[in-house]
């Protein structure tokens, strides 16, 4: 086992050092130079989570040992806050009071816990997510989330049990990919690079649109929700063309719904619609809709993502007033829904957990006895998790601000958009997974392990446009064209095609980093379901998952990764999609996922309407 100087060694010198070790070392420590404390949340449904840590006492560190183990400590809180969530949260030291009082005094400083939220940077985001939650739930209330110490033991944990639905969870999945003739649903993947859209009509797949777009620099809501209405009226007229074998109106949109076509675009083919129809007088039956941020209840409440982050700057202490306009999309996207119809919408990860299980549920149903939990890997690493009782769990799951890392101190140096660093683009803070799993965790490690082994690819990054060198750093352009897509794959391809062992370690260190997840995720939320089921850019190549599992189990034999590629195209929706020419599995299958999730709250509406008569 490496000790605290081995530790501080290795983060000096560029190397990680991950939190499941360093939690492993601290734990060994012996009683006279050592306490444990207990981290103890009240969870937002009632229930109570227990997290004991061993840290070593003050005496006993001082220098660079002392700050690797506060900032152990902040992230394990980070972690638990981000991804469980909670009202309030007590740390429980029996015996260490005085210690106990300084960690909450150390957590209340970097978290900004009496901050108001326009002022909280770095740890202080993920509270500022979950006031809104607490706002957001059925019966909340505008409050703060509270801190407090006791030198009490910690109290007994306790869960919020929930009924199992009629055919256990499969049942659940099973519904949602039946009953589909007659019904036109619409199903919506956003992401942090594109938009992606299936209409599905009498349960076949009558349309795919594919849109590119940079949310991360627009400023205002307006500017955020105008290419998705433009997208939904877009498919409504396609709906119609569908429905009335109307060719020449289908003529008329076709050219919009183009992998190409932009705003402008479509702007002209509805007005030429409208000139030649009249009003649309379509309407879809239910909308679902996969968002990238923390949803609860239909309610878009996260608001600390990359995504907004212009519009963060740009409005400064007036932000969630603005951003209070997108918490309630659903309410405007029912405009485009037929009388008793339905809209829902869930965060990426969740959507991506419910793709997986309504299309194994096909075959093999017992597979989702205990739930499903997913991975995305794409612009972010999007985590979903449907339970063994059928819920999603109204928690975070912001899994992707997980700081696994503690060290690799050289790359902190760099601004957080320089290719090189490990700095989180939105909270700043190191260590989080968006720069070890996601599209920016492959620049990351292209230029750390090729700089100085492979020039001649960092030369050729540079000429074709992927990076560009800057008086402060290296960046990768987002206009006038965005230049994340076209670097990724190149590098996906290099790795297919070249074998070279320097360009596959970059996957495989993603496997290690999803590994340290896997086990974060166990012990924090404590999935009945084992397996991770991964879905993206970053696995649609069979190389990069296999370097991804590779480097996953040889850092944990009992890791579990499964892909989400055409083998799971097993429900009649996913098998068209699967025999489509022009559209893949990889690219589409979140939302045809996405159509099925519309199929399941237009079935709840119904249920609730039954239950209300």
């Amino acid at each position: 086992m490496q000790s605290l100087d081995q530790c501080i060694a290795r983060a000096r010198a560029g190397d990680p050092v991950y939190i499941t070790d360093f939690r492993a070392l601290l734990a060994a420590l012996p009683d006279d130079v050592a306490f444990d404390l207990t981290i103890s949340v009240a969870r937002l449904d009632g229930g109570v989570r227990n997290y004991p840590v061993r840290l070593p006492r003050d005496a006993s560190i001082a220098g660079p040992a002392r700050d690797m183990v506060r900032e152990y400590f902040l992230a394990e809180v980070y972690n638990i806050l981000s991804s469980l969530g909670g009202a309030s949260m007590t740390f429980h030291c029996p015996g260490h009071l005085d210690e106990g009082k300084a960690y909450r005094a150390l957590f209340a400083e970097a978290f900004g816990l009496s901050l108001p939220t326009s002022r909280r940077q770095g740890y202080g985001k993920c509270l500022n997510v979950l006031e809104r939650m607490i706002a957001a739930l059925p019966g909340g209330e505008a409050r703060r989330f509270t801190c407090t110490v006791s030198d009490a033991p910690a109290p007994a944990e306790s869960e919020t049990a929930a009924p199992v639905p009629d055919g256990g969870v499969a049942g659940v999945f099973r519904r949602a990919a039946g009953g589909l003739d007659g019904k036109a649903l619409l199903g919506i993947d956003i992401g942090g690079t594109d938009i992606k859209l299936v209409l599905a009509m009498d349960g076949r797949i009558a349309c795919c649109k594919e849109f590119d777009w940079y949310p991360a620099g627009m400023e205002t809501v307006e500017e955020f929700v105008e290419p998705l209405f433009l997208l939904l009226d877009l498919l409504a007229w396609k709906g119609r063309a569908v429905r009335d074998r109307d060719d020449e109106l289908a003529g008329i949109i076709a050219a919009a719904l183009g992998r190409e076509a932009g705003v402008e675009e479509m702007k002209v083919a509805l007005f030429r619609a409208r000139d030649a129809r009249g009003a649309c007088g379509f309407r879809y039956d239910a909308v679902g809709l996969s968002f990238p941020d923390v949803v609860v209840g239909n309610k878009i409440v996260g608001g600390e993502t990359l995504k907004t982050r212009d519009m963060r700057e740009r409005w400064g202490d007036d932000y969630d007033r603005e951003f209070n306009k997108l918490t309630h999309l659903d309410d405007v996207i029912r405009r485009f829904v037929a009388a008793g119809g339905a809209v829902g919408i869930i965060n990426d990860g969740p959507m991506a957990a419910f793709t997986a299980g309504v299309e194994a549920a096909v075959t093999a149903p017992e597979s989702v006895a205990d739930g499903v939990f997913a991975h995305t890997l794409g612009t972010e690493l999007g985590s979903g998790w449907m339970t063994e009782t059928g819920a999603f769990p109204d928690i975070p799951l912001e899994v992707y601000n997980f700081i696994i890392d503690l060290g690799s101190w050289p790359e902190r140096a760099h601004h957080p958009d320089d290719v090189r660093s490990v700095n989180n683009f939105n909270t700043r803070l190191p260590g989080t997974l968006q720069k070890y799993t996601s599209q920016s965790g492959v620049f990351r490690l292209a230029f750390k392990f090729l700089q100085d082994a492979r020039p001649d690819l960092v030369d050729a990054f540079m000429e074709k446009g992927f990076v560009v060198r800057r008086d402060d750093g290296l960046f990768i352009p987002t206009s006038p064209r965005d230049m994340r897509k076209p670097f990724l794959e190149y590098i996906m391809e290099l790795a297919e095609q070249s074998g070279d062992p320097l360009l596959g370690r970059i996957f495989e260190e993603i496997g290690v980093a999803l590994a340290v997840t896997g086990r974060e995720v166990d012990r924090i939320l404590r999935p009945a379901a084992r397996k991770r089921i991964l879905f993206g850019r970053l696995v649609k190549r069979p190389c990069c998952f296999d370097l991804m599992r590779r480097g996953a189990l040889s850092y944990d034999p009992a890791a579990d990764l499964a892909v989400a590629d055409d083998s799971i195209a097993l429900t009649p929706l996913m098998r068209d999609l699967g025999a489509s020419r022009e559209y893949t599995i990889a690219q589409f299958a979140q939302a045809v996922g996405a159509v099925h999730f519309a199929k399941y709250v237009l079935e709840l509406n119904d249920a609730k309407e039954e239950h209300g008569r």
